[in-house]
């Protein structure tokens, strides 16, 4: 499958997960609002910050991680794929309790700092992941390529 092809099947896919994540989304949204109204507001807080951003981003490489095992089937590059996954899921899952902690003792304003490092961290070892799976598969189609073909300047 050239890369092209490949740039395809996972802009189609994450248009598909787009909408799932959307009505996932909306439904958190529309829990925190009943627990809003129904006076429970720290509940509310906890539901929009803590599952809101998580359970989009559960969605999103979820999919990515299914359309990228399709591509090849060499143990070294479905490996750095679940890696990849698994890293996701972890800072997802850290962010979370940070955000709660954030959340619970709003004094510990340090906390918000750890996150953006934290994620700075995760950014930094994405990218690094993305450029041994280019290594192992030269048609893989990496963040940086997918980005710029989603605006119409896939590169030939």
């Amino acid at each position: 499958m050239t890369k092209r092809e490949r740039f395809n099947h996972l802009y189609e896919a994450g248009k598909r997960s787009t909408r799932q994540a959307l009505l996932l989304g909306l439904f958190i949204i529309l829990l925190g609002a009943i627990f809003w109204f129904t006076g429970e507001r720290r509940l509310a807080e906890l539901v929009w910050f803590v599952l809101f951003i998580p359970a989009i981003g559960f969605v999103k490489i979820g999919a990515r991680t299914k359309t990228l095992l399709k591509f090849n089937d060499a143990p070294d590059y479905r490996r750095l794929v679940w890696y990849e996954y698994w890293s996701g899921m972890a800072v997802i899952v850290i962010f979370c309790l940070l955000i709660v902690s954030l959340l619970l003792r709003p004094e510990q304003a340090n906390v918000l700092l750890l996150v953006v490092a934290f994620n700075l961290f995760a950014w930094i070892a994405s990218s690094k992941l993305d450029q041994k799976l280019a290594k192992i598969d030269p048609e893989h189609v990496t963040q940086k390529a997918y980005g710029r073909g989603k605006v119409g300047f896939f590169p030939k």
